[in-house]
């Protein structure tokens, strides 16, 4: 008992809300297979690269990986997640450091989702009003949905901002008042972007025999250039577009297990392969069917344009306005599909740091609904913060896509916590595979790290290392370093408490 008194208290206070839909759909947005096919891998293709091979490969190297999330998942299912795992049994110090890290490595990506949410209606709305000769949507398109990539003007910069988010807020507030919410809202949002993916493959799969006959008209509406050039097969250029979605999809296994304190009973076995399967049908089959019906050559010269993608071409070869109105549909709620999920889980990350005294005991704090509203306003703040940035500067988009090698860094950490695991509980399967994933990610960060590579997201190119980057980096970890010893010094001080006792224990329910 002396030993509970360490925590916070002795019960979590969460309640298990979480089904196996709600956790499946939470590790879909997790890995934002409709963004992935949208503008996230597309417009950065290189010569001689298959994209539909390149994201089966991925899916098959990160197999191991989501072993050893599952594994560790039902053997330590509390909230935090990976968070837990390191800290328990790897290294307490590492695992408050990283988990920090990690964790506000997050709200980046969840202002990507903001911005994008704004980019993606805009393109709709440009989309629509052209092809159905709607004035009114071309009106909203140029003048208050703008695309970011364009020169704005203060006012628009203001209100691009504002709509980013207010859409944000609102998911916010729900799980403040209604956290059970929060996982039906996403739930919802998953099934409405998956189903109309699938809608969108099944729209271009249809159109592949007059595919050629009818596309030159949307490349001309939208003015959409392009050369192309024989097309030869390169298996160093496919692979060379692995990280890519490594860095957008297939490694975000986190949400799962970061709920698993909610889970409900027999919810989390399963829950990580089926999203992982999920998302490599809808990333997959999207790229495949886009090269059986324009062949490889001509969607790599017109991929680079970002208005040539799976989504707008699905839209355009729609012809019926309501399925196009649909698509267009799908593809917006993808955006709000990734943040809901984000506020769920940001939250439980900084929940679980407070519960374990690494943070101050005000974001373990639960309202009358249950929620950790402190923490939900923490993760407000934070992605407010790095949703300015994009608008600073449109390049500032891809600046934030830096979290990469921090995040390959830590699943290589999560993956010596499985080896150390496997070897102290005899487990040959787990000490196998999580081996072979501390290899691959192994692999994959010191490919990004290699300048020659000349990764959009690494912090190092042939150009020189990329300051912003790498500062950025340095100031996660930082804060995680901060976080823990400043932790450690004033619980010691003023409790008595040594926090490097709590990593001893799995923290109770």
């Amino acid at each position: 008992m002396a030993q509970r008194k360490l925590f916070l208290r002795e019960s979590s206070g969460l309640v298990k809300n979480a089904s196996l839909k709600d956790l499946v759909m939470l590790n879909v947005a997790n890995m934002g297979a409709g963004l992935a096919v949208f503008e996230g891998i597309s417009p950065y293709v290189v010569q001689g690269s298959l994209l539909w091979l390149a994201s089966l490969i991925t899916f098959l190297i990160t197999l191991p990986l989501v072993f050893t999330y599952t594994y560790l998942l039902l053997k330590m299912p509390r909230t935090g997640g990976d968070y837990v795992w390191i800290s328990r049994k790897l290294n307490g110090a590492i695992g408050s450091i990283m988990g920090v890290a990690f964790a506000f490595n997050m709200p980046p990506y969840f202002a990507l989702s903001a911005f994008f949410s704004v980019a993606s209606i805009n393109l709709v709305f440009l989309e629509l009003g052209t092809l159905q000769h709607i004035s009114s949507l071309i009106y909203l398109a140029n003048n208050v949905f703008v695309n970011p990539y364009g020169v704005l003007t203060l006012s628009q910069e203001l209100l691009f901002y504002a709509l980013a988010a207010i859409s944000f807020l609102i998911i916010i507030l729900v799980n403040i008042f209604r956290p059970k919410w929060g996982f039906t809202l996403t739930t919802i949002l998953g099934i409405i972007s998956s189903l109309t993916l699938i809608i969108a493959m099944i729209v271009v799969a249809v159109n592949i025999p007059d595919f050629h006959q009818r596309i030159p008209q949307f490349l001309t509406t939208f003015n959409i250039t392009g050369t192309i050039t024989p097309f030869h097969f390169s298996l160093p250029a496919t692979l060379y577009m692995v990280p890519f979605f490594m860095s957008y999809a297939y490694i975000w296994l986190y949400a799962g297990p970061a709920v698993a304190g909610e889970a409900k009973e027999g919810s989390l076995k399963l829950n990580l392969i089926l999203g992982s399967v999920l998302t490599f049908i809808m990333i997959t089959f999207p790229f495949l069917i886009m090269d059986l019906a324009a062949g490889p050559a001509f969607n790599l010269a017109y991929y680079p344009s970002f208005t040539y993608n799976f989504w707008s071409v699905a839209i355009y070869l729609a012809s019926n306005p309501i399925i196009q109105w649909i698509l267009g549909i799908g593809l917006i709620a993808w955006n709000y599909f990734i943040m809901a999920f984000g506020v769920v889980v940001f939250a439980r990350y900084i929940f679980a740091f407070s519960f374990d005294r690494l943070f101050p005991a005000i974001f373990a704090k639960l309202n009358k609904y249950s929620s950790p509203v402190y923490a939900h306003i923490l993760d407000l703040i934070s992605t407010l913060a790095f949703l300015a940035l994009p608008l600073i500067s449109p390049s500032g988009a891809l600046a934030l896509y830096s979290y990469t090698p921090l995040a390959i860094a830590y699943l290589f950490i999560v993956s010596l916590a499985g080896i150390k695991v496997g070897l102290n509980d005899n487990d040959i399967k787990l000490l196998t595979m999580s081996i072979i994933s501390a290899v691959i990610m192994a692999v994959v960060e010191a490919a990004l790290l290699i300048p020659s590579n000349n990764y959009s997201f690494s912090v190092v190119s042939s150009s020189g290392v990329n300051w912003i980057a790498t500062a950025y980096i340095i100031s996660l970890v930082g804060l995680g370093v901060i976080s823990y010893f400043l932790a450690k010094y004033y619980r010691m001080k003023k409790e008595g408490i040594d926090i490097s006792l709590i990593y001893k224990e799995i923290p109770p329910e």
